[in-house]
C-alpha cells in the first residue's frame, strides 16, 4: 500500500467519483462553490466523497473514507445561479484524518495502490464483450442511439470506466469503489452484467410475441371479412 499523503479539502456530494472518469455537478451551497472557486483559480486539487443525499454539504460524518481524489476540469458560475462544474477523477484516496474547518472540511488523505488481482484480464476480456450486449439490448429496449464504447485493455481503467457507466445504486458505487482489486470490482459487474442481460432478454422476448399476438390487421382487408347483413 502505498505511503503518499496529501492534505486536501474534501467536497462531500451524493455521487461517486472515480479515476479517470468525469463527473458534472451543480452546486448551491456557498462553501462548496467557493471550495470550487479556489481549487479552479489555484489548480488545486480537492478530495470527493460519497455522503448520502440526506447528509451532503453537512458537517463531515462520513459513511465511508474510501473517494477519490480530484481536478476542477470546468467551471461556470454566473451570479447568484447554481455553480455548474465538471471533476475529472485522478486517484483512489483513503482519509486518514478528517476536520471541520472553515469554509470547507479538509482531510489528510492516503493515495491508494491500484492492485489488478486474480484473473483481471481475462475479466476485463469478459466485461467487454457483455458490455457490448448489454449496450446491444438497450438500444432494443429503449430505441436509444447508442455507440458500442470499448474497454480499455488495463483491468483498473475498464473497471472504473464500468462502475461510473452503469446505472446501479449509489450505495453499489461506492462498495465498487472501495474494491481491494480491480479483479474483484470486475466480478461484481460482470454479475450485474449478466443479470441485466437475461433480465433484457427476456423482456424483449415477451414483447416481441405480445406485439405479435395483438397486431391489428390491415383496415381494408379487416373490413372486407366483415358482411354487412
Amino acid at each position: 500500500m502505498s505511503t503518499e499523503f496529501e492534505a486536501i479539502p474534501l467536497l462531500t456530494l451524493p455521487a461517486v467519483l472515480f479515476p479517470g472518469t468525469f463527473l458534472p455537478i451543480e452546486l448551491h451551497e456557498p462553501d462548496q462553490r467557493a471550495l470550487l472557486g479556489e481549487c479552479m483559480d489555484s489548480s488545486r486539487h480537492l478530495g470527493v466523497v460519497y455522503t448520502h443525499p440526506d447528509t451532503a454539504g453537512a458537517p463531515v460524518s462520513l459513511p465511508s473514507t474510501i473517494g477519490c481524489k480530484a481536478s476542477v476540469a470546468f467551471l461556470l458560475h454566473q451570479n447568484e445561479q447554481p455553480m455548474h462544474a465538471i471533476l475529472f477523477g485522478e486517484h483512489r484516496i483513503r482519509l486518514t484524518e478528517v476536520s471541520q474547518q472553515e469554509p470547507y472540511p479538509t482531510g489528510l488523505a492516503e493515495m491508494l495502490d491500484e492492485l489488478d488481482g486474480v484473473n483481471a484480464r481475462q475479466r476485463t476480456r469478459q466485461a467487454g464483450r457483455i458490455f457490448q450486449q448489454y449496450l446491444s439490448l438497450i438500444r432494443q429496449r429503449y430505441q436509444a442511439d447508442i455507440t458500442n464504447v470499448p474497454l480499455p485493455d488495463d483491468p483498473t481503467a475498464a473497471s472504473y470506466l464500468l462502475a461510473s457507466a452503469l446505472y446501479v445504486p449509489l450505495e453499489t458505487k461506492q462498495r465498487w469503489l472501495e474494491s481491494a482489486t480491480a479483479a474483484l470490482r470486475l466480478e461484481a459487474e460482470l454479475a450485474y452484467l449478466t443479470e441485466e442481460c437475461e433480465r433484457l432478454t427476456t423482456f424483449l422476448t415477451l414483447t416481441r410475441g405480445h406485439r405479435h399476438a395483438y397486431t391489428i390487421p390491415d383496415y381494408e382487408h379487416f373490413a372486407g371479412m366483415i358482411s354487412l347483413n
